[in-house]
């Protein structure tokens, strides 16, 4: 993620309805297993980061290889 992403963030954190919660689902980086022409996939810890910061709730739930962000201001 870059500064475009984190503006983009704060941009839903000001649209969301009053009670909103914005989703992410996104691949988690490496959870696919070596040789895997996906392996390449996935949100870093890092951009984990930027996504969670600012938010005043940050829920996550595991899905295998996917990991799904419940977000709300």
């Amino acid at each position: 993620m870059d500064g475009r992403q984190a503006g983009f963030l704060d941009r839903v954190r000001q649209l969301l309805a009053p009670g909103g919660t914005f989703w992410v689902v996104t691949e988690i980086a490496g959870r696919r297993e070596a040789g895997d022409p996906l392996q390449h996939l996935g949100i870093s810890s890092a951009e984990t980061e930027i996504l969670t910061a600012g938010w005043s709730v940050v829920r996550t739930a595991d899905l295998d290889v996917l990991r799904c962000y419940a977000l709300r201001p």
